[in-house]
């Protein structure tokens, strides 16, 4: 990944976590990696697990950052959680988000938005 686009990430990352406290999630933990890959974020929304991709944009050039998350990254993501889980040796209700976010080339954000259980 390139230095720019892992800070942007980054910044996306903080921004979805300041976003879901306001929304009374309560943050587990971030970068959860698997030999899948990695989770972004890992909340409680009440008592369902919530497994997050946050996928960050700066401008709208090569479509919009909900667009990156398809079919496949769902899967990858679910499978995550699903070693994630049974690593915890826990059985709760989990499902999947994604907070997609579009900032202007200053860094302020343009866009934020929350789809919740995409699967």
């Amino acid at each position: 990944m390139k230095s720019n686009n892992k800070v942007t990430g980054n910044r996306g990352e903080e921004l979805a976590v300041v976003y879901l406290q306001k929304k009374h999630f309560l943050i587990i933990e971030r970068n959860f990696r698997t030999r899948f890959g990695e989770i972004d974020i890992i909340c409680r929304d009440g008592q369902t697990l919530v497994f997050v991709e946050v996928k960050t944009k700066i401008g709208h050039d090569f479509g919009e950052p909900e667009e990156m998350v398809n079919k496949s990254k769902i899967g990858k993501v679910k499978r995550m959680g699903e070693v994630y889980l049974q690593d915890k040796g826990i059985n709760v209700s989990c499902r999947v988000d994604v907070v997609a976010i579009v900032l202007e080339n200053n860094g302020s954000v343009e866009r934020l938005e929350h789809y919740q259980a995409v699967y």
